[in-house]
């Protein structure tokens, strides 16, 4: 299920990451606080979600981002949690966290794409995190870049769904770029964290349902923090 928001929000911190993930919470833990506990347990694991912000006509400064308001795209394969989530912002008007109020206008659950072919199209909406075992990034030029990809794919897919991916996943063509985030987090003792992954189009080939997981429930690394969300485009 897809769900996408419409915010009243002014300004938002360049290392804004953790107030979305702290949003995504907070709205399921108002809907359903039992599933809250279960996903958010203080154990690292994959979840069946993602989400993206998408600014608009916003401007940067060096510790800001300001805008005209933002859409909010929320997206899982479990109903159960993606109802979790309506509940909450259908029951919350403000949300306020770090000195940022985010005002929630508009709710609309999305006509999902359904893919069939074994070749799909994505842009994906915020960035693509690829890492090595040892946590150095991996892009699109690398000659490892899809055995990486799909060592992580496999590995989500046989936690998330029981099972790994039913076919390799190819990439076929691509039009990335590299973006560098600056991010930090409870865990970080209050220093900066740098991620380096890609925005941009992506055209994969692989197994149908696999495909249709990832439009779901994100591509790469840290897909339940922001990160690998895929818009479906062909």
């Amino acid at each position: 299920m897809r769900i996408a928001l419409q915010l009243k929000v002014e300004k938002l911190p360049i290392q804004y990451r953790m107030i979305c993930l702290a949003f995504v919470k907070e709205m399921i833990r108002q809907g359903d606080e039992e599933m809250y506990n279960h996903l958010y347990d203080n154990i690292k694991k994959p979840k069946l979600l993602t989400y993206s912000i998408y600014m608009r006509n916003f401007k940067a400064s060096q510790t800001h981002y300001e805008m005209e308001g933002a859409t909010f795209i929320f997206s899982s394969s479990d109903p159960m949690i993606a109802l979790a989530f309506i509940n909450g912002v259908s029951t919350t008007k403000k949300f306020e966290h770090q000195n940022v109020s985010i005002e929630i206008e508009h709710v609309r659950i999305v006509q999902e794409a359904i893919i069939r072919e074994q070749q799909a199209e994505f842009v994906i909406l915020n960035a693509l995190l690829v890492e090595d075992v040892h946590g150095k990034p991996v892009l699109i030029d690398d000659e490892n870049f899809e055995t990486e990809l799909n060592h992580i794919m496999n590995a989500k897919f046989q936690y998330l769904y029981g099972r790994t991916l039913k076919q390799p996943l190819k990439i076929v063509k691509y039009r990335l770029k590299k973006v560098v985030v600056k991010e930090t987090n409870r865990h970080a003792n209050g220093k900066t964290l740098y991620y380096t992954g890609q925005k941009g189009r992506l055209v994969l080939k692989g197994h149908p349902e696999d495909l249709q997981n990832l439009y779901y429930d994100g591509i790469g690394l840290r897909t339940s923090s922001g990160w690998g969300t895929l818009e479906f485009i062909k």
